[in-house]
């Protein structure tokens, strides 16, 4: 019988020792995001900070049961994350910003031939409501004329 408990609590202690802690769990999804980052969608990046903030607080909550090494893991992960949010929306921002160029030649045009279909085009293509674009139309027609 003692034999069977023995193996009973060396069988506990090793699955108690298998469960990664936060601080690993953090460092492994910051690892994944660096992997794989340049293919996230915007629904990927979404999910991503959603588990991030949750390991995050879960850390937080915890942060006086870690040791020094984990709470040093933690933080570098927390800069690698950062670092690599910082990335993605400078990508965003360089996109976005191509877009509204190609978007303004092609209103200019627009508004040169036909004014309604430039409120029509803003209004569809860059989501503005009927006050914006009548600000926005009003600013422009005094550079097309």
């Amino acid at each position: 019988m003692r034999k069977y408990i023995i193996i009973l609590m060396l069988a506990i202690m090793a699955t108690s020792c298998a469960v990664m802690r936060t601080p690993q769990r953090l460092n492994n999804l910051v690892n994944r995001v660096e992997r794989h980052a340049d293919r996230y969608t915007s629904a990927d990046w979404q999910r991503v900070n959603r588990q991030y903030e949750s390991l995050v607080q879960e850390y937080t909550q915890n942060y006086r049961r870690y040791t020094r090494e984990e709470k040093r893991m933690t933080m570098q992960a927390i800069g690698r994350y950062h670092g690599l949010l910082v990335d993605h929306g400078i990508k965003q921002s360089v996109s976005f910003v191509g877009n509204i160029a190609a978007y303004a030649g092609a209103l200019i045009d627009v508004l040169k031939k036909d004014f309604g279909a430039a409120q029509d085009f803003l209004k569809d293509v860059l989501g503005l409501g009927s006050k914006e674009v009548d600000n926005a139309l009003s600013r422009l027609k005094k550079y097309t004329e």
